[in-house]
């Protein structure tokens, strides 16, 4: 006779082999595998790979779960890449105020004028945050029009705080926050685990996803759509602020003309992690699924075809998230 545990074991199995994060992680192998078989070289096997494919993943990895929130509650944010390189400008341009002389790249940096630069550079981020939420509900602008504009308007912004030049920012204190590969690692671990807490273990994310499912219910309801905005638009811009502060640390200045696109690539791993544009559908695990799918393929695209390879990147990027869009909505007609 099986025992309860077992049974029980058995069900969560076969319950899993049916979610969409089984079939992603499928994806990943199979997707892993071709471009093995077809690197000629095998480079895509190495450790050194590996090692390219986690740094790159972070980055995308953190700015995609903001683009997945936004998402689930039915909005849209375009401005991620702008946002971005505005921060990025930002914390250098604090930087340079703050730490004067001790920002030559291997002066002491002292801790506070990092520290400083860094809360004022997300505090900056939370406001665009607040300022898309103020743009979407209180102005009623659909969020595919509040954040193109401010994907226009804060890289702008960035060219004129900057002087439309590179703000330099290369202390080795600083771009420790991203040269130590476990650093932005751990930040990716710490965004995926509150996340997915907030997501699936809290009143906000049923609320958010009860928002994103049908807004009109929820307002009937008796939900804060307001607020609920609030916290995801909030939420978005702040994970990509830190993504901008990484992104500087990792170039070692702050760039206006940084992060271009950057926009598609999360909303891309997003849906390929199988969050609905229309709403209500997603998860913060499956996003992440989604991005390793999108890290693993482009970089393939590099080891495989040597020369040029990143003319095809944008190419593959669309075409993948066409495919991604097509089979959310037949799984959708299908339930």
């Amino acid at each position: 006779m099986s025992s309860p545990n077992i049974l029980g074991g058995q069900r969560a199995w076969r319950s899993f082999l049916g979610t969409q994060e089984f079939g992603l992680t499928l994806a990943n192998l199979i997707a892993w595998g071709i471009i093995l078989a077809l690197d000629p070289q095998h480079n895509f096997a190495s450790l050194d790979s590996a090692r390219l494919l986690l740094r790159e993943g972070v980055l995308l990895g953190i700015l995609a779960i903001g683009a997945a929130i936004v998402i689930i509650a039915g909005g849209i944010d375009l401005s991620v890449g702008s946002v971005i390189a505005f921060t990025g400008v930002v914390c250098a341009l604090l930087l340079r105020a703050f730490g004067g002389e001790s920002l030559a790249a291997h002066q002491a940096l002292p801790f506070w004028i990092l520290l400083t630069s860094i809360l004022l550079t997300l505090v900056t981020g939370l406001l665009v945050g607040a300022f898309h939420t103020l743009l979407v509900v209180k102005l009623d602008l659909p969020p595919f029009i509040a954040t193109l504009g401010t994907l226009a308007g804060l890289r702008s912004l960035a060219k004129v705080l900057s002087n439309d030049a590179k703000i330099p920012a290369n202390n080795d204190a600083f771009r420790a926050l991203y040269t130590i590969w476990w650093v932005p690692t751990l930040i990716l671990v710490f965004v995926l685990l509150a996340t997915a807490l907030l997501m699936r273990r809290t009143k906000v994310g049923r609320h958010l996803y009860a928002l994103g499912g049908n807004e009109e219910a929820a307002r009937l309801s008796g939900l804060s759509v307001g607020q609920l905005k609030l916290i995801a638009y909030s939420t978005a811009a702040l994970l990509s602020t830190v993504v901008g502060i990484l992104y500087a640390a990792r170039q070692g200045q702050g760039d206006a003309e940084s992060a271009v696109g950057y926009e598609l690539s999360a909303i891309a791993a997003a849906v390929v992690g199988g969050c609905n544009l229309r709403g209500g559908i997603g998860t913060v695990g499956g996003t992440v699924l989604g991005v390793t799918f999108l890290t693993i393929v482009v970089n393939g695209i590099a080891n495989v075809i040597k020369v040029d390879s990143t003319q095809w990147e944008g190419l593959v990027m669309g075409i993948v998230l066409i495919l991604a869009v097509a089979v959310n909505r037949f799984r959708k007609e299908k339930d």
